[in-house]
């Protein structure tokens, strides 16, 4: 069988159920107008099954006039009806028929089951995300407060210089006596991929690393923990500069924020 009469044949098999759609509905249309001789006896045969295969079902009981009328009819001349056997041919197409419908039913099926599960994946990894990020707030709140609870706490405040980041804002809440400390910083730019943000402590002059950390959504407030920052100075600066990927032994970047305590 080629291509073209295993289309007629499946498109024949959904016209006689009234199962195609529009579009196949009009494509059959124009197959059967160039239809061969076999395939109109085919369209015949499967007209022939789906009248036979409704014959199958339990009816309804005949009303009593029924046979009285039944008996009249036969005592008219009658045209000779096409009488039907239901050949293997027949059943073959029935099974057919029944098969598409099935397979196109599980198919659909499988596919509303997939979008469903994929839908619910989708779910499971956003509320997942959720989580992560209220489980990242406790967190930097309890570690706000641990510092906050320190006998000496200094805050300091920064701003964004002007080339760089006019509208940046930064503050250090610093714990000196446990060396702990809370960067915050926001209206800052996102890091490049080989670039990281380098806090620097400014005492007399000389620049001391106080870590390296990125900034991915620079709309946002940006919280970072610093856990080495021991020093008994009473003046200074803190200062943020964007240096390569790992930071320098030495500022020589541009610098970003920069605020004095």
């Amino acid at each position: 069988m080629n291509k073209d009469n295993k289309k007629f044949e499946e498109l024949c098999a959904g016209h006689v159920l009234n199962a195609l759609s529009a579009e196949e509905e009009r494509e059959f249309q124009q197959m059967l107008a160039n239809a061969t001789e076999q395939q109109l006896e085919l369209l015949d045969d499967f007209k022939a099954s789906a009248a036979e295969m409704a014959t199958l079902s339990k009816g309804d009981s005949p009303s009593p006039s029924f046979k009285e009328n039944l008996l009249n009819s036969l005592s008219e001349e009658q045209p000779p009806a096409k009488v039907y056997q239901m050949t293997w041919y027949r059943f073959a197409a029935a099974a057919s028929v029944i098969f598409i419908l099935i397979s196109a039913g599980l198919f659909f099926y499988s596919q509303n089951l997939s979008q469903e599960v994929q839908n619910k994946t989708e779910t499971i990894a956003q509320q997942q995300a959720t989580i992560e990020r209220l489980e990242s707030e406790v967190e930097r709140k309890e570690e706000l407060l641990t510092i906050l609870e320190a006998r000496e706490v200094d805050l300091v405040m920064m701003a964004g210089t002007e080339d760089m980041s006019p509208n940046g804002y930064g503050k250090v809440v610093w714990d000196k006596e446990g060396g702990r400390a809370l960067l915050q910083v926001a209206n800052i730019p996102s890091v490049p991929t080989d670039k990281d943000y380098q806090l620097w402590f400014i005492v007399n002059g000389q620049p001391i690393s106080a870590g390296v950390f990125s900034v991915d959504d620079p709309q946002r407030d940006n919280f970072f923990k610093i856990d080495q920052l021991r020093s008994g100075a009473t003046d200074g600066a803190f200062a943020i500069t964007m240096e390569p990927k790992g930071g320098m032994p030495q500022p020589t970047g541009d610098m970003y924020l920069l605020g004095n305590m």
